[in-house]
């Protein structure tokens, strides 16, 4: 049902000549963006020396004008054109953010390429038509991924979703979101950045990242000083933190006990769903009131929630509708296609 293409949300300014060092553009992404260049995704892992993003970024910002060159570029290949792009930000900028964002994203994208990192020409142009552009906040993608996607859920529910910048969470009615219990909090950066203090007590962690010590969180295991250390037990320590002091703390202030009584389910998703610890964190809270429920692909969940609203949006041409969250981690391009496909 869908198509997804994934790309680590960092870049980097460069320079380099950078030819044939990838079999793709997803993974060669070097982008000429007002008179630099810019290794993004992939290619920044690979080729940069501390590639890295902001944390919620504006869409005036460099960071989020950059993926989303990529990510449109990306989708070229796989979407029908003029495109409807469904895309989001947490409630808690959404307000904010969402006429800027639709100015953006809406219109005819030139996309300027140096094809020689994956075989192509050094000046590479891609042309993208986006004539439709709906902007919603991330927990009503995850809402609508619920309801419309393979979940198909008709009860009333809790929605939770764990972004690495971001949790949101909100009770979801069949007739709508109930405002009232929409919360946004701080997200898996949180215990990733109590796992870089804690590193650099005992550790010199050079250029390391946040994105890298991200992934390195998890692998469960990092390289310092050419030493392979395990950190499944930092990583207990810090997820358990992160939910004692940010997750339930939230979610208390969000539900009351006649939400509760409304609904018998908890769905959660993100990135943050991949970590057992948090799973098992959900169920010790609430596993006597509610059943509880990881979504499926959780960190690409909401994506797939803002493709089916593209396809609600524009009548149900589903070859025309992307679901495109630039997440603080990854950003995440869904496309629909037919079920017999």
């Amino acid at each position: 049902m869908f198509k997804t293409k994934t790309l680590p949300s960092v870049f980097e300014a460069s320079n380099a000549e950078l030819v044939d060092v990838s079999d793709s553009l997803l993974t060669g992404l070097k982008i000429g963006h007002n008179g630099r260049s810019y290794v993004v995704g992939e290619l920044a892992l690979l080729e940069g020396n501390a590639p890295h993003k902001g944390i919620n970024n504006a869409p005036s910002d460099l960071d989020y004008r950059l993926l989303l060159q990529a990510a449109l570029a990306v989708t070229k290949a796989g979407a029908e054109e003029p495109m409807c792009v469904t895309t989001g930000f947490p409630s808690s900028t959404y307000a904010a953010h969402r006429d800027t964002a639709e100015e953006l994203v809406k219109g005819t994208h030139v996309i300027d390429l140096d094809g020689r990192t994956f075989g192509k020409s050094p000046d590479t142009s891609i042309r993208v038509e986006v004539d439709q552009v709906e902007i919603i906040p991330e927990i009503e993608g995850f809402t609508f991924g619920v309801r419309q996607g393979e979940p198909r859920e008709r009860d009333p529910f809790f929605a939770v979703g764990l972004g690495y910048g971001t949790m949101e969470a909100a009770l979801s009615l069949p007739s709508g979101i109930v405002q009232r219990t929409t919360a946004s909090a701080s997200g898996l950066q949180y215990a990733t950045q109590l796992m870089s203090d804690r590193l650099q007590k005992k550790h010199y962690l050079d250029m390391v990242t946040e994105h890298q010590l991200d992934m390195a969180m998890r692998k469960g295991s990092i390289v310092i000083g050419r030493k392979k250390m395990d950190l499944t037990e930092m990583r207990q320590d810090v997820l358990s933190t992160y939910y004692e002091d940010i997750v339930s703390p939230t979610l208390k202030r969000a539900f009351d006990d006649a939400d509760f009584g409304r609904a018998r389910k908890m769905y959660v998703g993100g990135g943050g769903a991949l970590f057992d610890e948090l799973v098992d964190a959900f169920t010790d809270e609430f596993g006597d009131v509610l059943s509880l429920e990881v979504v499926p692909n959780p960190a690409s969940f909401i994506s797939q929630g803002y493709a089916l609203h593209a396809a609600d949006a524009n009548g149900g041409h589903r070859a025309r509708a992307v679901g495109l969250d630039i997440g603080n981690a990854n950003t995440v391009i869904n496309l629909l296609r037919e079920e017999s496909v």
